[in-house]
């Protein structure tokens, strides 16, 4: 929104601040909500780590198999084999430890715990082989948190002393268990399994912990890493594991199991699994696959911006509504392709509620603003104007108020007086509470019909009544203009006929029965509210009000009538509006009181062409 000041009445959102500053603000309040909440907030936060699981599972781009990592698992059908299943045989894996040395490999990592003893035999076998080996061979300790006795402690630290170790401990998200992040180095500075076999291998290892980025592999079951079973290895070629770094690890089922992104589909993935990601990604140099904190804020921001945007333009709730969802969908979709495409990992949720929080509370400041506005201009017309015009005053508000009061208008309307005849006779006739009741009804009645005519009642003085028809929204064509002059003549043709059903009633309650007279012209006025803060009323200056209550009082002359009840006498520019519509007599020329020029006139009837009053 342009902050420079603007016309009065040329403002886009009549009632908002002009300066863009405020939605700035607003804007970077919600981004700042958004970001916090999604951090502080468990399940919205749950509800990112989700998301992004689900394109880690089935979009994650394929590639090649890692061509520096391989597995060498150790399943059910080996321990079928061995004698010793757990803990696993200290001299099978001698042996194994001995194949793969001979067989080219860079290192060798073993993914089991030996923390109780078994034959003494085989475990200082297992344990001169990986001390005597011409590759380095890691071992993994455990940290503080995983439950060991202190005799199993005592153990592994006496089988591992002097070796190269890392804790194969995993970091699991507290909310759902799952590994979704790699923790490089213990707070106690002790290296991880896989941070140390990266080490081993010269690469950068990170001190902070990282976001994994996981692999696929390069088709459907094709797995990210080759993977080889342990009793397989003596007969594999060479160069299958030539030059690579070798994890060793268990792979049955319920035993080293674990949750992970690549679990969604209900398999867990084994822990040398994990840890060959994490490692991988280490050898490779590759960061947080997340987008950087940096570029999510400037995302959050300009979601919550454009959202604030989108609800400043003003659309109605049923097309801000589905527009804002289907807008979000396309968000998700749309990090999803980025994502499926080798972009970084978006986390949706912040951006989501900073998209949808802009609009909704923009949208609500709008709101309420519009209902304050909308009940002080309800408020200065309540005793003016009926229902629908209400409304078209609202709808044109922003050039119709200027101060929080209409603002003076030259417009072309017609003004249509009314008055009773023979109300003198009827005070004289009935007590003041009962002719207070009476006139009520009779005020009740009229006001009525001229608001199904889309007219204006400004007031009451006494038995008569003020109203116009073409305000207080000016016209701005002659055929508006003459079709508000045929409105306010039908009013005064209808306000006739319900006099017979008014004077029924009140003959049958004892009253006399009455006859109204009514002026109605069409001309120039000044439109606008006079008064002040105690008192404000809508009224009408000029020449056409006069003119329309001088034919009220002329029509006392007028021997003949619109209808039994009724006498409407009109001015020429009225009947110009209605000729051919509706019946007429002409009655001349007259001087009316006050004015210096003849008045050409009319006296409507009603029923003399019935075709004409059609709809009535």
């Amino acid at each position: 929104m342009d902050s420079r000041p603007t016309p009065a009445g040329k403002r886009l959102l009549p009632g908002l601040p002009s300066g863009r500053w405020l939605w700035l603000a607003v804007g970077g309040a919600v981004a700042v909500a958004a970001l916090g909440l999604t951090r502080l907030v468990p399940p919205l936060r749950s509800a990112d780590e989700t998301f992004n699981d689900l394109l880690v599972s089935y979009l994650t781009p394929a590639s090649p198999q890692h061509s520096r990592v391989v597995l060498v698992t150790l399943g059910e059908d080996l321990f079928a084999q061995l004698s010793c299943r757990s803990p696993v045989d200290r001299g099978y894996l001698a042996d194994l430890v001995g194949q793969l040395e001979a067989a080219g490999v860079r290192a060798i990592g073993i993914d089991v715990l030996f923390d109780q003893p078994t034959l003494l035999s085989l475990d200082d076998r297992l344990r001169d082989r990986i001390r005597t080996a011409s590759v380095p061979v890691v071992g993994i300790t455990a940290l503080g948190a995983t439950p060991l006795t202190d005799r199993q402690r005592g153990y592994l630290g006496g089988f591992l002393d002097g070796l190269p170790t890392g804790h194969a401990n995993l970091a699991k998200d507290r909310l759902d268990g799952t590994v979704r992040w790699h923790v490089p180095r213990a707070p106690d500075g002790t290296p991880s399994f896989a941070a140390r076999l990266a080490e081993i291998d010269g690469a950068d290892v990170p001190d902070e912990p990282f976001r994994i980025a996981w692999r696929a592999g390069p088709g459907p079951g094709k797995p990210p890493f080759a993977a080889y079973p342990a009793e397989l290895v003596p007969v594999l070629p060479k160069s299958w594991l030539a030059g690579r770094v070798a994890l060793i690890g268990t792979v049955q089922t319920g035993v080293d199991q674990h949750r992970t992104p690549l679990s969604v589909a209900g398999l867990s993935t084994p822990g040398v699994e994990i840890q060959a990601h994490a490692l991988a990604q280490m050898l490779d140099g590759r960061g947080d696959p997340s987008l950087p904190f940096a570029w999510e804020a400037a995302l959050v921001l300009a979601l919550s911006l454009a959202g604030v945007a989108l609800a400043l333009a003003g659309p109605p709730t049923w097309v801000l509504a589905p527009l804002s969802l289907l807008s979000l969908f396309g968000l998700w979709a749309a990090a999803a392709a980025v994502f499926a495409k080798g972009g970084p990992l978006v986390p949706m949720m912040a951006p989501s509620a900073a998209w949808l929080g802009g609009i909704a509370l923009t949208a609500a400041h709008l709101s309420l603003r519009e209902r304050t506005d909308r009940r002080t201009l309800m408020r200065l017309f309540a005793n003016h104007v009926s229902q629908p015009i209400a409304e078209q005053v609202w709808r044109e508000r922003a050039t119709f108020l200027a101060g929080g009061r209409p603002r003076p208008q030259e417009l072309t309307a017609t003004v249509l007086f009314s008055d009773i005849e023979g109300f003198t006779t009827i005070c004289e006739a009935l007590e003041p509470e009962p002719l207070i009741r009476w006139l009520e009804g009779y005020l009740d009645a009229m006001v009525r019909i001229v608001g199904a005519h889309e007219g204006v009642v400004l007031r009451f003085v006494g038995d008569a009544i003020l109203a116009v028809f073409g305000a207080p929204v000016a016209r701005t064509t002659q055929a508006e203009i003459d079709a508000d002059a045929e409105r306010a003549v039908r009013c005064a043709v209808q306000m006739g006929r319900e006099l017979e059903s008014l004077n029924r009633r009140w003959q049958a309650e004892g009253l006399p029965p009455v006859g109204i007279r009514v002026g109605i012209h069409t001309g120039p006025l000044v439109a606008g509210s006079l008064g002040g803060l105690r008192h404000m009323e809508y009224s009408l200056l000029g020449d056409t009000a006069n003119t329309a209550a001088r034919l009220e009082s002329h029509a006392k002359t007028i021997g003949a009538r619109s209808s039994r009840h009724c006498r409407i006498v009109i001015g020429e520019p009225t009947w110009r509006a209605v000729e051919g519509k509706l019946d007429g007599l002409p009655v001349g020329e007259v001087a009316l009181k006050g004015k210096r020029k003849t008045v050409r006139i009319w006296l409507v009837r009603d029923g003399a062409e019935p075709q004409a009053l059609a709809g009535e």
